[in-house]
Protein backbone atom coordinates (compact mmCIF):
# COMPACT_ATOMS: atom_id res chain seq x y z
CA UNK A 1 0.00 0.00 0.00
CA UNK A 2 1.02 3.35 -0.88
CA UNK A 3 2.33 5.28 1.73
CA UNK A 4 0.76 8.54 2.87
CA UNK A 5 2.40 11.22 4.63
CA UNK A 6 0.78 12.35 8.46
CA UNK A 7 -0.50 16.01 7.58
CA UNK A 8 -2.98 14.26 4.83
CA UNK A 9 -3.55 10.70 6.48
CA UNK A 10 -4.82 12.43 9.37
CA UNK A 11 -6.33 15.46 7.74
CA UNK A 12 -9.98 15.72 9.63
CA UNK A 13 -12.85 15.31 7.47
CA UNK A 14 -15.24 16.65 9.90
CA UNK A 15 -15.68 19.71 12.19
CA UNK A 16 -14.60 17.39 15.74
CA UNK A 17 -11.47 16.98 14.78
CA UNK A 18 -10.73 20.58 13.42
CA UNK A 19 -8.76 22.02 16.91
CA UNK A 20 -7.66 25.18 18.39
CA UNK A 21 -10.59 27.37 16.03
CA UNK A 22 -13.97 26.62 18.66
CA UNK A 23 -15.41 29.60 18.00
CA UNK A 24 -15.27 29.77 14.09
CA UNK A 25 -16.58 25.82 14.18
CA UNK A 26 -19.37 26.69 16.07
CA UNK A 27 -20.87 29.50 14.01
CA UNK A 28 -20.30 27.45 10.78
CA UNK A 29 -22.09 24.51 12.37
CA UNK A 30 -25.23 27.45 13.73
CA UNK A 31 -25.30 28.54 10.46
CA UNK A 32 -26.35 24.98 8.68
CA UNK A 33 -28.76 24.33 11.67
CA UNK A 34 -30.19 27.49 10.84
CA UNK A 35 -29.72 27.37 7.14
CA UNK A 36 -28.30 30.60 6.84
CA UNK A 37 -25.57 30.14 4.78
CA UNK A 38 -23.75 33.19 3.25
CA UNK A 39 -23.04 33.09 -0.65
CA UNK A 40 -19.14 34.31 0.17
CA UNK A 41 -16.76 33.17 2.80
CA UNK A 42 -12.65 34.67 3.84
CA UNK A 43 -10.75 32.26 5.43
CA UNK A 44 -7.69 34.23 6.89
CA UNK A 45 -5.12 33.56 9.35
CA UNK A 46 -1.51 31.25 9.53
CA UNK A 47 -0.44 28.45 7.23
CA UNK A 48 -1.49 24.72 8.85
CA UNK A 49 -4.28 26.10 11.12
CA UNK A 50 -6.94 24.50 9.20
CA UNK A 51 -8.29 27.36 6.68
CA UNK A 52 -8.85 24.62 3.34
CA UNK A 53 -9.75 21.99 5.52
CA UNK A 54 -12.43 23.67 7.21
CA UNK A 55 -13.84 24.81 4.07
CA UNK A 56 -13.63 21.51 2.82
CA UNK A 57 -15.39 20.30 5.91
CA UNK A 58 -18.29 23.29 5.99
CA UNK A 59 -18.48 22.03 1.79
CA UNK A 60 -19.15 18.75 2.51
CA UNK A 61 -21.60 19.87 5.40
CA UNK A 62 -24.22 21.65 3.54
CA UNK A 63 -23.84 19.65 0.54
CA UNK A 64 -25.18 16.56 3.49
CA UNK A 65 -28.16 14.99 2.53
CA UNK A 66 -28.84 14.39 6.26
CA UNK A 67 -26.55 17.02 8.36
CA UNK A 68 -26.33 16.07 12.47
CA UNK A 69 -26.00 19.03 14.61
CA UNK A 70 -24.56 20.61 11.22
CA UNK A 71 -21.73 18.33 10.67
CA UNK A 72 -21.78 16.22 8.10
CA UNK A 73 -23.19 12.54 8.54
CA UNK A 74 -20.35 10.51 6.62
CA UNK A 75 -22.51 8.30 5.20
CA UNK A 76 -25.36 9.87 2.83
CA UNK A 77 -23.94 9.58 -0.74
CA UNK A 78 -22.67 12.90 -0.83
CA UNK A 79 -20.07 12.72 2.36
CA UNK A 80 -18.83 9.40 1.00
CA UNK A 81 -18.08 10.28 -2.69
CA UNK A 82 -16.67 13.65 -1.57
CA UNK A 83 -13.66 13.92 -3.13
CA UNK A 84 -14.39 12.90 -6.45
CA UNK A 85 -17.48 15.17 -5.95
CA UNK A 86 -17.53 17.78 -9.24
CA UNK A 87 -19.39 20.23 -7.03
CA UNK A 88 -16.55 21.11 -5.17
CA UNK A 89 -13.47 22.95 -7.41
CA UNK A 90 -10.47 24.11 -5.89
CA UNK A 91 -8.31 26.65 -7.11
CA UNK A 92 -4.65 27.43 -6.20
CA UNK A 93 -4.62 31.28 -6.84
CA UNK A 94 -0.71 30.64 -6.29
CA UNK A 95 -0.26 29.41 -9.50
CA UNK A 96 -3.80 30.33 -11.49
CA UNK A 97 -4.01 33.88 -10.50
CA UNK A 98 -4.52 35.59 -13.44
CA UNK A 99 -7.96 37.19 -15.14
CA UNK A 100 -7.93 34.32 -17.53
CA UNK A 101 -8.07 32.06 -15.27
CA UNK A 102 -11.08 33.61 -13.45
CA UNK A 103 -13.68 33.92 -16.24
CA UNK A 104 -13.31 30.82 -16.47
CA UNK A 105 -13.98 30.19 -13.04
CA UNK A 106 -17.04 32.64 -13.57
CA UNK A 107 -18.53 30.96 -16.31
CA UNK A 108 -18.47 27.68 -14.78
CA UNK A 109 -20.44 29.49 -11.79
CA UNK A 110 -23.32 29.92 -14.12
CA UNK A 111 -23.73 25.81 -14.56
CA UNK A 112 -25.87 23.92 -11.71
CA UNK A 113 -24.40 21.63 -9.14
CA UNK A 114 -24.18 17.99 -10.37
CA UNK A 115 -25.13 16.08 -7.26
CA UNK A 116 -25.24 18.44 -4.33
CA UNK A 117 -27.36 21.48 -3.61
CA UNK A 118 -24.55 24.06 -3.88
CA UNK A 119 -21.38 24.50 -6.16
CA UNK A 120 -18.64 25.42 -3.67
CA UNK A 121 -15.50 27.60 -5.23
CA UNK A 122 -12.75 27.08 -2.59
CA UNK A 123 -9.83 29.50 -3.76
CA UNK A 124 -6.41 28.88 -1.35
CA UNK A 125 -3.96 31.90 -1.58
CA UNK A 126 -6.48 34.39 -2.73
CA UNK A 127 -3.87 36.93 -2.35
CA UNK A 128 -1.52 36.14 -4.76
CA UNK A 129 -4.29 37.20 -7.81
CA UNK A 130 -3.93 39.79 -10.24
CA UNK A 131 -5.62 42.98 -9.65
CA UNK A 132 -7.30 42.05 -13.02
CA UNK A 133 -8.44 38.93 -11.35
CA UNK A 134 -9.82 40.56 -8.66
CA UNK A 135 -11.39 43.15 -10.58
CA UNK A 136 -12.95 40.21 -12.89
CA UNK A 137 -14.45 38.67 -9.46
CA UNK A 138 -15.95 41.09 -7.98
CA UNK A 139 -19.73 41.34 -9.66
CA UNK A 140 -19.58 37.52 -9.29
CA UNK A 141 -19.02 37.70 -5.67
CA UNK A 142 -21.85 40.78 -5.23
CA UNK A 143 -24.69 39.00 -6.75
CA UNK A 144 -23.40 34.76 -7.54
CA UNK A 145 -26.30 32.90 -8.28
CA UNK A 146 -27.92 30.86 -5.25
CA UNK A 147 -26.51 27.69 -5.75
CA UNK A 148 -23.00 28.91 -5.76
CA UNK A 149 -20.75 29.55 -3.11
CA UNK A 150 -17.20 30.64 -2.52
CA UNK A 151 -14.86 30.45 0.26
CA UNK A 152 -11.42 32.04 -0.09
CA UNK A 153 -8.95 31.34 2.17
CA UNK A 154 -5.33 33.46 2.30
CA UNK A 155 -2.51 33.89 4.85
CA UNK A 156 -1.75 37.40 3.92
CA UNK A 157 -5.47 39.09 4.66
CA UNK A 158 -3.63 42.76 3.97
CA UNK A 159 -3.03 42.26 0.08
CA UNK A 160 -6.42 41.20 -0.03
CA UNK A 161 -8.77 44.38 -1.69
CA UNK A 162 -11.30 45.86 0.71
CA UNK A 163 -13.57 45.61 -2.41
CA UNK A 164 -13.25 42.17 -2.08
CA UNK A 165 -13.59 41.63 1.74
CA UNK A 166 -16.94 43.75 2.14
CA UNK A 167 -18.41 41.21 0.22
CA UNK A 168 -17.44 38.58 2.28
CA UNK A 169 -18.08 36.88 5.91
CA UNK A 170 -14.71 36.93 7.51
CA UNK A 171 -13.03 34.22 9.79
CA UNK A 172 -9.90 34.61 11.35
CA UNK A 173 -8.27 31.63 12.32
CA UNK A 174 -5.63 31.61 14.95
CA UNK A 175 -2.50 29.70 15.90
CA UNK A 176 -3.24 26.67 18.00
CA UNK A 177 -2.44 26.58 21.24
CA UNK A 178 0.64 24.45 22.08
CA UNK A 179 -1.43 22.07 24.50
CA UNK A 180 -3.86 21.29 21.91
CA UNK A 181 -0.89 20.51 19.22
CA UNK A 182 0.73 18.18 21.97
CA UNK A 183 -2.60 16.56 22.94
CA UNK A 184 -3.50 15.50 18.79
CA UNK A 185 -0.19 14.18 18.24
CA UNK A 186 -0.19 11.82 21.22
CA UNK A 187 -3.33 10.13 19.89
CA UNK A 188 -1.62 9.89 16.30
CA UNK A 189 1.65 8.88 17.64
CA UNK A 190 -0.43 6.48 19.55
CA UNK A 191 -2.20 5.10 16.54
CA UNK A 192 1.01 4.97 14.83
CA UNK A 193 3.24 2.98 17.35
CA UNK A 194 5.48 6.35 17.54
CA UNK A 195 7.51 6.11 20.29
CA UNK A 196 8.37 9.90 21.98
CA UNK A 197 8.91 11.57 24.69
CA UNK A 198 7.09 13.80 26.46
CA UNK A 199 9.50 17.21 26.22
CA UNK A 200 9.67 15.89 22.52
CA UNK A 201 6.31 16.54 21.86
CA UNK A 202 6.40 19.83 23.87
CA UNK A 203 9.62 20.83 21.46
CA UNK A 204 7.68 19.60 17.71
CA UNK A 205 4.67 21.60 18.89
CA UNK A 206 6.72 24.76 19.70
CA UNK A 207 8.35 24.70 16.61
CA UNK A 208 5.46 23.81 14.16
CA UNK A 209 4.47 27.83 15.49
CA UNK A 210 0.67 27.24 16.12
CA UNK A 211 0.41 25.08 13.04
CA UNK A 212 -0.78 21.81 13.03
CA UNK A 213 0.08 20.46 9.72
CA UNK A 214 4.00 21.81 10.21
CA UNK A 215 3.83 19.30 13.59
CA UNK A 216 2.65 16.68 11.56
CA UNK A 217 5.16 17.38 8.69
CA UNK A 218 7.79 17.47 11.54
CA UNK A 219 6.86 14.03 13.66
CA UNK A 220 6.98 12.51 10.37
CA UNK A 221 10.17 13.59 9.58
CA UNK A 222 11.65 12.74 12.72
CA UNK A 223 9.63 9.37 13.01
CA UNK A 224 11.54 7.84 9.93
CA UNK A 225 15.27 8.93 11.47
CA UNK A 226 15.25 6.88 14.81
CA UNK A 227 13.31 4.28 16.66
CA UNK A 228 12.66 6.71 19.36
CA UNK A 229 11.85 10.66 19.14
CA UNK A 230 13.88 12.36 21.73
CA UNK A 231 14.82 15.79 22.50
CA UNK A 232 18.03 15.02 22.01
CA UNK A 233 17.14 14.28 18.53
CA UNK A 234 14.77 16.61 17.58
CA UNK A 235 18.12 19.35 18.58
CA UNK A 236 20.89 17.10 16.23
CA UNK A 237 17.89 16.95 13.04
CA UNK A 238 16.57 20.08 13.36
CA UNK A 239 19.06 22.38 14.80
CA UNK A 240 17.36 23.75 17.27
CA UNK A 241 17.50 23.85 21.05
CA UNK A 242 15.61 23.01 23.94
CA UNK A 243 14.25 25.27 26.90
CA UNK A 244 16.54 24.26 29.28
CA UNK A 245 19.62 25.55 26.84
CA UNK A 246 17.59 29.23 26.32
CA UNK A 247 17.03 29.30 30.18
CA UNK A 248 20.89 28.46 30.64
CA UNK A 249 21.97 31.10 27.65
CA UNK A 250 19.34 34.09 29.72
CA UNK A 251 21.09 32.93 33.43
CA UNK A 252 24.74 33.54 32.25
CA UNK A 253 23.38 37.37 31.96
CA UNK A 254 21.72 37.36 35.04
CA UNK A 255 24.85 35.57 36.80
CA UNK A 256 27.50 38.32 34.68
CA UNK A 257 29.15 35.52 33.36
CA UNK A 258 30.88 36.23 29.77
CA UNK A 259 32.81 33.71 29.82
CA UNK A 260 30.09 30.93 30.12
CA UNK A 261 27.52 33.14 27.77
CA UNK A 262 30.45 33.03 24.72
CA UNK A 263 31.14 29.59 24.97
CA UNK A 264 27.33 28.78 24.73
CA UNK A 265 26.82 31.06 21.80
CA UNK A 266 30.12 29.35 19.91
CA UNK A 267 28.53 26.25 20.82
CA UNK A 268 25.05 27.11 19.09
CA UNK A 269 26.83 28.82 15.95
CA UNK A 270 29.03 25.35 15.62
CA UNK A 271 25.64 23.02 16.07
CA UNK A 272 23.86 25.33 13.36
CA UNK A 273 21.49 25.95 15.62
CA UNK A 274 18.76 27.89 13.55
CA UNK A 275 18.75 31.63 14.63
CA UNK A 276 15.50 32.75 14.09
CA UNK A 277 14.16 29.43 16.17
CA UNK A 278 16.85 30.59 18.93
CA UNK A 279 15.97 34.43 18.89
CA UNK A 280 12.40 33.73 19.11
CA UNK A 281 12.99 31.45 21.98
CA UNK A 282 14.61 34.36 24.07
CA UNK A 283 12.27 36.23 23.41
CA UNK A 284 9.58 33.88 25.01
CA UNK A 285 11.85 33.89 27.95
CA UNK A 286 12.91 37.30 28.10
CA UNK A 287 9.48 38.75 27.90
CA UNK A 288 8.34 36.32 30.71
CA UNK A 289 11.11 37.78 33.08
CA UNK A 290 10.10 41.03 32.14
CA UNK A 291 6.45 40.45 33.20
CA UNK A 292 7.42 38.52 36.60
CA UNK A 293 9.59 41.85 37.07
CA UNK A 294 6.52 43.82 36.75
CA UNK A 295 4.01 41.56 38.52
CA UNK A 296 5.44 39.43 41.15
CA UNK A 297 8.20 41.38 41.57
CA UNK A 298 11.00 38.65 40.93
CA UNK A 299 14.11 40.42 40.79
CA UNK A 300 17.66 39.89 39.92
CA UNK A 301 20.69 42.32 38.51
CA UNK A 302 18.72 42.66 35.16
CA UNK A 303 16.03 45.73 35.39
CA UNK A 304 12.88 45.75 33.28
CA UNK A 305 13.97 48.28 30.93
CA UNK A 306 17.06 45.73 30.52
CA UNK A 307 14.54 43.07 29.36
CA UNK A 308 12.34 45.14 27.24
CA UNK A 309 15.40 46.87 25.31
CA UNK A 310 16.70 43.10 24.49
CA UNK A 311 13.30 42.10 23.51
CA UNK A 312 13.67 44.76 20.78
CA UNK A 313 16.86 44.44 19.67
CA UNK A 314 16.71 41.22 19.19
CA UNK A 315 13.22 41.09 17.38
CA UNK A 316 14.78 43.37 15.21
CA UNK A 317 18.34 40.95 14.66
CA UNK A 318 15.49 38.80 12.63
CA UNK A 319 15.67 41.15 10.18
CA UNK A 320 19.43 41.49 9.40
CA UNK A 321 19.17 37.27 8.84
CA UNK A 322 19.45 37.71 5.05
CA UNK A 323 22.15 40.12 5.53
CA UNK A 324 25.98 39.10 4.64
CA UNK A 325 26.93 38.89 8.16
CA UNK A 326 27.30 36.23 10.76
CA UNK A 327 23.98 36.09 12.30
CA UNK A 328 25.54 35.06 15.55
CA UNK A 329 27.81 38.01 16.09
CA UNK A 330 24.55 40.16 16.00
CA UNK A 331 23.61 38.22 18.71
CA UNK A 332 26.76 38.58 20.86
CA UNK A 333 26.62 42.00 20.27
CA UNK A 334 22.67 42.73 21.60
CA UNK A 335 23.27 40.36 24.97
CA UNK A 336 27.01 41.36 25.99
CA UNK A 337 25.75 45.37 26.30
CA UNK A 338 23.93 43.60 29.38
CA UNK A 339 27.27 42.32 31.33
CA UNK A 340 28.82 44.36 33.48
CA UNK A 341 32.43 43.65 32.65
CA UNK A 342 33.88 46.28 35.52
CA UNK A 343 36.51 43.98 37.29
CA UNK A 344 36.30 45.86 40.31
CA UNK A 345 32.24 45.13 40.48
CA UNK A 346 31.25 41.98 42.14
CA UNK A 347 28.60 40.20 39.89
CA UNK A 348 25.52 40.03 41.70
CA UNK A 349 23.80 43.48 43.45
CA UNK A 350 24.22 42.68 47.03
CA UNK A 351 27.83 42.37 46.54
CA UNK A 352 27.94 45.63 44.93
CA UNK A 353 26.20 46.61 47.39
CA UNK A 354 29.31 45.98 49.73
CA UNK A 355 31.87 47.05 47.77
CA UNK A 356 30.40 50.50 47.01
CA UNK A 357 30.12 50.68 51.38
CA UNK A 358 33.75 49.32 51.42
CA UNK A 359 34.84 52.42 48.99
CA UNK A 360 33.32 54.38 51.12
CA UNK A 361 35.10 53.75 54.05
CA UNK A 362 38.40 53.01 52.58
CA UNK A 363 38.67 56.43 51.35
CA UNK A 364 37.12 58.47 54.57
CA UNK A 365 34.86 60.60 52.26
CA UNK A 366 33.45 62.91 54.85
CA UNK A 367 30.62 64.22 52.46
CA UNK A 368 27.61 64.76 53.52
CA UNK A 369 25.66 62.59 50.71
CA UNK A 370 28.35 59.85 51.24
CA UNK A 371 27.34 60.42 54.89
CA UNK A 372 23.74 60.00 53.91
CA UNK A 373 24.24 57.04 51.70
CA UNK A 374 25.63 54.93 54.04
CA UNK A 375 23.48 56.02 56.72
CA UNK A 376 20.36 54.78 54.45
CA UNK A 377 21.43 51.47 54.27
CA UNK A 378 22.19 51.08 57.79
CA UNK A 379 19.00 53.11 59.02
CA UNK A 380 16.60 52.75 56.31
CA UNK A 381 13.54 53.22 58.47
CA UNK A 382 14.48 56.00 60.01
CA UNK A 383 15.92 57.50 56.37
CA UNK A 384 12.10 57.26 55.64
CA UNK A 385 10.92 58.80 58.24
CA UNK A 386 12.71 61.57 58.53
CA UNK A 387 11.82 62.50 54.40
CA UNK A 388 8.23 61.92 54.88
CA UNK A 389 8.68 64.74 57.70
CA UNK A 390 10.59 66.60 55.82
CA UNK A 391 8.17 66.39 52.36
CA UNK A 392 5.38 67.38 54.62
CA UNK A 393 6.64 70.78 55.86
CA UNK A 394 5.81 72.56 53.08
CA UNK A 395 3.75 70.13 50.96
CA UNK A 396 1.39 71.71 48.38
CA UNK A 397 -0.99 70.00 45.60
CA UNK A 398 1.04 72.82 43.31
CA UNK A 399 4.14 70.87 44.25
CA UNK A 400 2.90 67.60 43.77
CA UNK A 401 1.39 68.60 40.12
CA UNK A 402 4.51 69.83 39.31
CA UNK A 403 6.70 66.75 40.50
CA UNK A 404 4.90 64.25 38.61
CA UNK A 405 5.19 66.31 35.27
CA UNK A 406 8.95 66.68 36.05
CA UNK A 407 9.04 62.34 36.54
CA UNK A 408 7.25 62.35 33.20
CA UNK A 409 9.84 65.03 31.49
CA UNK A 410 12.59 62.76 33.15
CA UNK A 411 11.00 59.34 32.33
CA UNK A 412 10.59 60.86 28.32
CA UNK A 413 14.47 61.76 28.27
CA UNK A 414 16.70 59.71 30.48
CA UNK A 415 18.97 57.12 28.81
CA UNK A 416 19.66 55.65 32.66
CA UNK A 417 17.52 52.05 32.27
CA UNK A 418 18.27 51.28 36.31
CA UNK A 419 16.57 54.72 37.74
CA UNK A 420 13.63 55.25 34.75
CA UNK A 421 12.99 51.22 35.91
CA UNK A 422 12.22 52.35 39.39
CA UNK A 423 10.49 55.61 38.36
CA UNK A 424 7.71 53.43 36.19
CA UNK A 425 6.96 51.47 39.07
CA UNK A 426 6.21 54.57 41.71
CA UNK A 427 3.39 57.07 41.98
CA UNK A 428 4.20 60.44 43.51
CA UNK A 429 1.47 61.14 45.85
CA UNK A 430 2.84 63.99 47.55
CA UNK A 431 5.45 66.52 47.09
CA UNK A 432 7.29 70.24 48.34
CA UNK A 433 9.43 71.68 46.21
CA UNK A 434 12.32 70.03 47.65
CA UNK A 435 10.70 66.34 48.50
CA UNK A 436 8.91 63.91 47.03
CA UNK A 437 6.96 60.41 48.61
CA UNK A 438 6.39 58.00 45.86
CA UNK A 439 4.49 54.72 46.08
CA UNK A 440 5.64 51.52 45.13
CA UNK A 441 3.79 47.99 45.86
CA UNK A 442 6.45 45.09 46.65
CA UNK A 443 8.42 45.65 50.01
CA UNK A 444 11.78 44.27 48.05
CA UNK A 445 11.03 47.82 45.27
CA UNK A 446 10.47 49.44 48.19
CA UNK A 447 13.82 48.92 49.70
CA UNK A 448 15.77 48.74 46.66
CA UNK A 449 14.30 51.95 45.44
CA UNK A 450 15.39 53.88 48.74
CA UNK A 451 18.90 52.37 48.69
CA UNK A 452 18.93 54.25 44.90
CA UNK A 453 17.22 57.40 46.23
CA UNK A 454 20.38 59.15 45.42
CA UNK A 455 21.44 57.72 42.22
CA UNK A 456 17.69 58.60 41.20
CA UNK A 457 18.31 62.20 42.74
CA UNK A 458 21.51 62.81 40.52
CA UNK A 459 20.10 61.59 37.31
CA UNK A 460 17.21 63.97 37.51
CA UNK A 461 19.28 66.86 38.59
CA UNK A 462 21.78 65.93 35.77
CA UNK A 463 18.86 66.03 33.02
CA UNK A 464 18.46 69.32 34.63
CA UNK A 465 14.76 68.49 35.52
CA UNK A 466 15.13 69.46 38.76
CA UNK A 467 16.60 69.00 42.60
CA UNK A 468 14.56 66.68 44.87
CA UNK A 469 14.81 64.49 47.67
CA UNK A 470 12.86 60.97 47.07
CA UNK A 471 11.49 58.83 49.45
CA UNK A 472 9.41 55.17 48.51
CA UNK A 473 6.97 53.63 50.78
CA UNK A 474 4.14 50.94 50.37
CA UNK A 475 0.95 51.53 49.91
CA UNK A 476 -0.17 50.41 53.04
CA UNK A 477 2.31 52.74 54.84
CA UNK A 478 0.40 55.57 52.66
CA UNK A 479 -2.67 54.84 53.76
CA UNK A 480 -1.10 55.06 57.54
CA UNK A 481 0.05 58.52 56.89
CA UNK A 482 -2.82 59.66 55.05
CA UNK A 483 -5.10 58.61 58.53
CA UNK A 484 -2.04 60.69 60.57
CA UNK A 485 -2.67 63.99 58.31
CA UNK A 486 -6.43 63.99 59.02
CA UNK A 487 -5.62 63.40 62.91
CA UNK A 488 -2.81 66.32 62.84
CA UNK A 489 -4.90 68.41 60.29
CA UNK A 490 -7.36 68.79 63.03
CA UNK A 491 -4.73 69.08 65.74
CA UNK A 492 -3.58 72.17 63.99
CA UNK A 493 0.05 70.79 64.48
CA UNK A 494 3.19 71.74 62.56
CA UNK A 495 6.56 69.42 61.04
CA UNK A 496 9.83 71.25 61.69
CA UNK A 497 12.74 70.15 59.58
CA UNK A 498 14.87 67.37 60.44
CA UNK A 499 18.61 67.25 59.01
CA UNK A 500 20.04 64.34 57.28
CA UNK A 501 23.37 64.62 58.15
CA UNK A 502 22.00 62.76 61.66
CA UNK A 503 20.30 60.51 60.54
CA UNK A 504 22.29 57.59 62.78
CA UNK A 505 20.05 59.71 65.88
CA UNK A 506 16.82 58.64 67.17
CA UNK A 507 14.52 61.65 66.32
CA UNK A 508 10.90 62.10 67.42
CA UNK A 509 8.47 63.35 64.29
CA UNK A 510 5.67 65.47 64.96
CA UNK A 511 3.48 65.17 62.28
CA UNK A 512 1.29 68.27 61.44
CA UNK A 513 -0.12 69.25 58.19
CA UNK A 514 -1.82 72.75 56.82
CA UNK A 515 -4.75 72.22 55.32
CA UNK A 516 -3.71 72.91 51.64
CA UNK A 517 -0.27 71.46 51.99
CA UNK A 518 -1.01 67.30 50.62
CA UNK A 519 -3.25 66.54 48.06
CA UNK A 520 -5.07 63.06 49.50
CA UNK A 521 -5.20 60.35 46.06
Amino acid sequence: MKYKVLYRKYRPDDFENIIGQDYIIKTLKNSIIHNNISHAYIFSGPRGTGKTTTAKVFSKAINCLEPVDGSPCGKCDFCTNFHDNPDIIEIDAASNNGVDEIRGLIENVKLTPTNGKYKVYIIDEVHMLSTSAFNALLLTLEEPPAHSIFILATTNIENVPITILSRCQRFDFQKIKVSDIVKRLKEICKLENINIDDDALEEIAYLSEGGMRDALSLLDQLSKNADKITLDLIEKQIKTISQKGINDLIQTIEDNDVDKFLNLVNEYRNRAVDYKSLIKKIIDVVSNKAKNYKINGQYNRLQFTDYKNMILSLADSLSKININVDSYTILEMILLEYFNTDKEIKKSSVEKEVKKEEYIENNQTDTDENKIESSINDNLEEFINIRINNCFVEAKKTALEQAKKDLKNYLTISNNGKTKAVLEDSNVVAASTSYLILTTNNKHNVDMANKMSLEIENDIEKENIGKYKLVFIGEDRWNQEKEKYITNLKNKKEYKYIEEKVLESKTEINDVFDKDKVEII
